[in-house]
């Protein structure tokens, strides 16, 4: 199927859209919602409480510790 009927149909997807739908994906988050058009919610203390989150908040307030 080429691009163009891939596009006609709905169901091209740029390389750009895919990377973030990779993302989306590797999230690993459960409370992910679809609201609307094109709007993704998450529950605010899951994104906190994960381990990613803990770390870059970490390497943050190094940052702004070494610029003080």
């Amino acid at each position: 199927m080429t691009n163009l009927i891939k596009k006609i149909l709905g169901v091209y997807v740029s390389s750009d859209e895919q990377r973030v739908l990779d993302a989306i994906d590797q999230s690993g988050l459960k409370s992910m919602k679809v609201v609307g058009r094109g709007t993704l919610t998450v529950d605010p203390k899951e994104v906190t409480s994960s381990e990613k989150f803990k770390a870059y908040a970490e390497q943050a307030k190094s940052v702004v510790n070494r610029q003080n």
